[in-house]
Parts: structure tokens; sequence; C-alpha cells
């Protein structure tokens, strides 16, 4: 069972007695045992233990004699470091009797990975929930959600704008998302201009700076690359993302020339619909020749990053400059 399953199946309030919890994304583990807890009982005796500090003896007594009144929820976390030499036969038939406890078993898929969790057969199927990492279009599913959780619409942009920067950090991006709705907690609609007065200057500088150069605006981007490097990015950095963005806009350019539809283009280069309208848009103001030349120019800088002692930051501000005299 994964994430979405899972959320399911406490809507539909169908529990398992019992849970293993695996996968990378600790956030999301955190997260779902919260609704669990929830979900599952309104009140509960609630015990947790770590695995290399309890063994099986420990764990038994609270599943052979439950409460007589009330529930328990049993929360065993790093579990493969649960000493399971000897596994008691009779778990498999505690963990399906089980009424008024629910236990959750966590472990983290790089603790997991080393330690085999060798009772994992004894759970049921529906009590597995592997929580792995997002897919882009998962991740900003997950993104309206919350939003809407909170009583906000957000539009296509700042999804794709807060997928596209905190995407390797769930715990952060619900942080800055918590962030957002404070600061508009008047307002129904989130916009990039709301985005653009909350969060970090380094994340609003990047997507400045790449929106102005598909907009022909050299002047913004030249101001954006400022900000960039007060806040300390590294000029190679900047000029790889620009690299991939003229890139991109390479691959659809030759798409559409093909004839493919922009719902083509989206499927085959695997971006957001909002990226592909950017793109597209971005081809109204350059000419085929134009992208190639600019491409052709980013790689000669890139050599020089690599073959020569000149200052990076200079160099790439010159090829910006070079480009915006050229166009």
């Amino acid at each position: 069972m994964n994430y979405w399953e899972f959320r399911h199946s406490l809507k539909e309030k169908k529990f398992s007695p019992v849970y293993l919890f695996i996968g990378e994304e600790k956030f999301l583990m955190e997260e779902a045992l919260l609704e669990l807890k929830k979900v599952r009982f309104k009140e509960f005796n609630y015990v947790a233990f770590f695995g290399d500090e309890i063994n099986w003896n420990d764990l038994l007594p609270y599943l052979e004699s439950p409460p007589l009144l009330g529930n328990q929820f049993i929360v065993v976390r790093h579990v493969q470091d649960l000493k399971d030499q000897n596994i008691p036969k009779k778990l498999e038939i505690l963990f399906r009797r089980m009424t008024n406890t629910c236990l959750v078993f966590m472990a983290n898929a790089e603790e997991e990975k080393p330690k085999k969790i060798s009772f994992s057969k004894m759970i049921p199927p529906e009590g597995v929930v592997e929580f792995t990492k997002f897919r882009a279009d998962a991740l900003r599913k997950w993104i309206k959600e919350k939003f809407q959780e909170k009583g906000k619409n957000i539009d296509d942009e700042s999804i794709y704008f807060l997928s596209s920067y905190y995407s390797e950090n769930i715990g952060l991006l619900i942080q800055e998302i918590d962030k957002v709705c404070i600061f508009a907690i008047d307002k129904k609609d989130i916009t990039i201009d709301v985005l653009k007065r909350v969060l970090s200057p380094v994340e609003i500088a990047f997507y400045t700076f790449l929106d102005a150069i598909l907009r022909r605006d050299f002047y913004l981007a030249l101001s954006g690359i400022d900000t960039l490097f007060n806040e300390g990015t590294y000029p190679q950095v900047i000029l790889e993302i620009l690299i991939r963005q003229i890139r991109q806009l390479l691959r659809a350019n030759a798409l559409f020339k093909d004839g493919y539809s922009s719902e083509e283009i989206r499927e085959k280069l695997g971006l957001h619909p909002f990226v592909v309208k950017k793109l597209l848009d971005a081809l109204t103001k350059y000419s085929a020749a134009e992208i190639f030349e600019i491409y052709l120019l980013l790689r000669q800088t890139d050599l020089e990053f690599k073959t020569t002692t000149k200052d990076p930051r200079v160099l790439l501000e010159k090829v910006l400059l070079k480009i915006g005299a050229k166009i």
C-alpha cells in the first residue's frame, strides 16, 4: 500500500490491526501516524518503544493482555533493531486477534535495508505501507491538498514553484506552506506574488531570473543574478540551471515545429502543463536560431568556467550581456 492508498483507507474507516511503515519519506510517515491515531481511536493509551531497547518479551504482554476498558495504541520505532532471533510463533495469531489495540512498526528505508525485517510476512498486506518519495505529479497533488486543508486555493504557477524548489525536503516544504498560510491569513487565493513576499530570497531570485530569461528581459535577469550572488549562490550552479532551461526550450521548439500539441509536448518532456505554457510563450519571443546561439554561448562559458582562472561571476555577467546584445 502506498501513501495515497493508506489515506483512502483511513477515509473509508478500513483499518489493519497492525501496520509496518517503511520508506524514505520520514515526514510523511510521521504525518500518517498522527492521522491514524486521530482516526482510529478517539481515546487510547499510547505506548512507544525503540527497537534497540526492547525484545519480544517486553512487547508480548501488551498484545496478550490488552486493557479491558479503552484502547491502546502501540508504536515501535526503528523496528529493524528489534531483537527478533526468536520470534514467538503465536505472534501472527495475536496480530489477527487484536481488536482494541493498534500496533505500528516504523522503519526508515535506509535503516531497514541492512537488516531485513523477518516478521513482515506476518503482517497483513493492507498493513504494509510504503512511504516512497513523491513523483512530480503526486507532489503537486499533495501541495494542492495541503492548501485546501487550510481553506486556500493555490494556482498552477505557485504549485509549480513550490514543487520545483522544495521537492527534496517535504518537511521544509510543509513549513513553508504553513508560513505562507499564516502570512496570507486573510487571503483565499495563493499566487506567485504572495509566495514572493514570504519565501526564501534564493528560491524567488532563481524563479525571477529564469522567468526573465524566458520573457527576454535581460535587465531583470541581471538583477536576479545580483540577488543570487549576494545570497552566496555559486555561478556554476546558476549556469547549469540556465543551460538546462535553454535545453528545455530547444527540445520544446523541435517538438512544436514537428507539429506536436502542448499536451503531447508535456508528455514527451515530462513537464508540468504550466512549464510547457511558459516554454511555448517563450518561443513567440525567440527564433530557433537565437535559442541555438544562446545555447552555444552558454556551453562555451561552461567550458571557460572549467578551463580558465577567470572570475566565474564576471564570465556569467558577460555572457548574459552578450546574449542580450545579440538578440
